[in-house]
């Protein structure tokens, strides 16, 4: 997360906003610039923005509406964005997804439940003429043209398990052992993404210890109870372990919980992904068991996506995916370089 960015960040606009009239949209893909003629933001008139949100019980999306609210402050456009809250249910954003299309939106930023199951209403809204970006989480459509999104933008999942490893790396150095044992728990529901982080994270560690033995462990249900009890089996399985960090905080936090409960937290070490601000505490705090966090920035993703969408909206062409910066890892030597306890999408 750039630190400048950051600390400029604030949400400026309401979120629950109603949404009136019908509409359709033009064809093309992505870019910046002005509206043009035919364009539904050339004539002045208020345009209605979509943003289907994956599962506002997870704090990080807070912070891609807050990136999206950003950018429709800033963009000079006459917008009303609507959120609605996906619940990690696919039939609860399927609905969404229509009704927001039926009421009059004229774009849609979607951070997806799953890798494919929308595809298929993303396909109708795009016959009715929607404009859709896709946030987050990459999709894997059986047929190349129900590509029909804009852009797809995100982070690069398997840089941020490279700086994961890389975080695992220089502490293991420091144990002067040619075969330490590190633990990674990943998400098989979240398909690609999850693979994308592991095999980043385990390509670091194998580049620096041949002999490194790396484990992973797949939570079905991906939180923070389910990673306990999954990583205490671990505990009973292996005489030690120097190194876990995990698809999310959430299952790190886990892992950290039932070290705690097995007294066996003194040797092991944690590395967190995405942002949160109990991992984020415990390092500023100098607990010796966390030694980094790699951020993965909802703000600029959010902002990001609402830029490529209104770009869409504009007639302009972008590629099939918009990059975005590189993960930054906080570690103990450097957090006091970030304002984290004024970002509002940590629940600060």
């Amino acid at each position: 997360m750039t630190k400048g960015w950051v600390k400029s960040f604030s949400a400026v606009l309401a979120l629950t906003l109603v949404l009136v009239g019908c509409s359709n949209s033009g064809k093309n893909n992505n870019g910046t610039g002005g509206a043009a003629s035919g364009s539904p933001l050339a004539a002045g008139d208020q345009t209605v923005i979509g943003g289907a949100i994956m599962n506002l019980g997870w704090p990080w999306y807070q912070g891609a509406i807050d990136g999206m609210n950003n950018y429709a402050a800033k963009s000079g456009k006459n917008l009303k964005l609507q959120f609605e809250d996906g619940k990690f249910d696919i039939n609860t954003q399927i609905t969404q997804l229509e009704n927001m299309a039926q009421l009059g939106a004229k774009g849609i930023v979607v951070f997806p439940v799953d890798g494919k199951a929308i595809i298929p209403t993303m396909v109708k809204l795009h016959e009715q003429g929607v404009k859709i970006v896709v946030g987050d989480y990459p999709q894997s459509p059986d047929n190349p043209e129900d590509a029909v999104w804009e852009t797809f933008v995100g982070h690069d999942f398997k840089e941020m398990g490279k700086a994961a490893g890389e975080v695992a790396v220089n502490y293991l150095k420091t144990l002067n052992k040619e075969d330490p044992t590190v633990v990674y728990l990943s998400v098989p529901a979240s398909g690609q993404a999850s693979v994308d982080r592991f095999e980043g994270f385990s390509s670091v560690i194998k580049e620096a210890f041949p002999n490194a033995k790396v484990i992973e462990e797949g939570d079905p249900k991906g939180d923070r109870n389910s990673a306990q009890t999954l990583f205490e089996n671990v505990l009973q399985r292996n005489k030690s372990v120097d190194v876990v960090s995990g698809h999310n905080d959430a299952l790190v936090l886990g892992a950290y919980n039932a070290a705690v409960s097995t007294n066996r937290d003194k040797e092991v070490k944690f590395i967190g992904l995405a942002g949160d601000k109990e991992v984020l505490q415990y390092i500023q705090d100098g607990n010796p068991a966390w030694i980094g966090e790699v951020l993965q920035d909802p703000v600029v993703l959010g902002e990001v996506a609402l830029e490529a969408l209104l770009a869409s909206l504009d007639g302009k062409d972008l590629g099939e995916t918009t990059p975005l910066p590189k993960p930054e890892t906080i570690t103990p030597d450097n957090i006091n370089d970030y304002d984290w306890k004024s970002w509002s999408w940590l629940g600060n």
